[in-house]
């Protein structure tokens, strides 16, 4: 779903930036910076710490190739957001794709990160947007298919739900891309995520990341076990959405 004026822009990085983010709301964050370089981050730190005497120090969070960031205090493994490391905390996070792909969708009226842990109530949050962007962070500027497979179940969604008209061939692709590697005896997956059948889908979720480029490049490093926390459908009911410009941040939107 695609316009050159966007009222919403949905970002995805399954593997694995939004997906973090929305753990880390769903932990208890207080706030998220994005960044896309490492400098621009450390110097932020350094502001917020400066301003904000007698708060807690933000923390740094990122990585680079799939890798953490030396001198960083968490990578970028939903793992490591749990309530005991990050709750009412402010973080700053730079990762290789993700927060490179908030920074293109700048222009967008709103912006929401959107990933399968909460993708229920990012179907939720869309109720009444007239234009809707999905974008697709991807791995070192290739389309990546974990990325492709949430555009496709969000426009799946919406399409059930909203009864969404489709612009482009990207959409349509998604959609059908999601539909082929899901297969239900329903009429869509969503209507099978809303039969209750998520943890069936989430395990088909999982085995088909590790098919995929970004998945390869997180396996191959020993972080097998993300591709099986970022392919959970709705355990989350956290969703990001940016709250200022310049430098980015988001808060959280909404949470059960």
């Amino acid at each position: 779903m695609k316009s050159a004026e966007t009222d919403v822009a949905v970002v995805v990085d399954v593997l694995r930036a939004t997906s973090v983010m929305t753990t880390a709301f769903g932990s208890g964050v207080k706030r998220i910076f994005t960044c896309c370089q490492i400098s621009e981050a450390v110097s932020l730190a350094k502001q917020i710490e400066n301003t904000d005497q007698g708060n807690q120090r933000p923390l740094l969070c990122g990585e680079r190739s799939c890798k953490p960031i030396s001198g960083f205090d968490h990578g970028n493994s939903p793992s490591e957001y749990t309530p005991a490391r990050v709750r009412g905390q402010t973080l700053i996070m730079t990762t290789t794709n993700g927060t490179k792909a908030i920074e293109a969708a700048s222009s967008a009226k709103q912006l929401i990160a959107a990933s399968f842990l909460n993708l229920p109530a990012v179907v939720e949050t869309l109720r009444g947007s007239r234009l809707v962007h999905l974008i697709c962070s991807g791995t070192d500027g290739q389309i990546t298919a974990e990325d492709v497979l949430l555009a496709g179940a969000i426009i799946d969604a919406c399409t059930v739900e909203y009864r969404v008209t489709l612009e482009d061939d990207e959409s349509r692709i998604a959609q059908g891309f999601w539909a082929s590697c899901l297969p239900v005896s329903e009429r869509s997956p969503w209507v099978s995520v809303k039969n209750g059948n998520e943890k069936q889908l989430s395990h088909l979720l999982a085995k088909s990341f590790g098919d995929t480029l970004g998945g390869a490049n997180l396996k191959n490093l020993g972080f097998e076990q993300d591709l099986h926390r970022c392919a959970q459908i709705g355990t989350q009911s956290a969703v990001g959405v940016r709250s200022q410009k310049n430098p980015t941040a988001f808060e959280l939107l909404a949470s059960a």
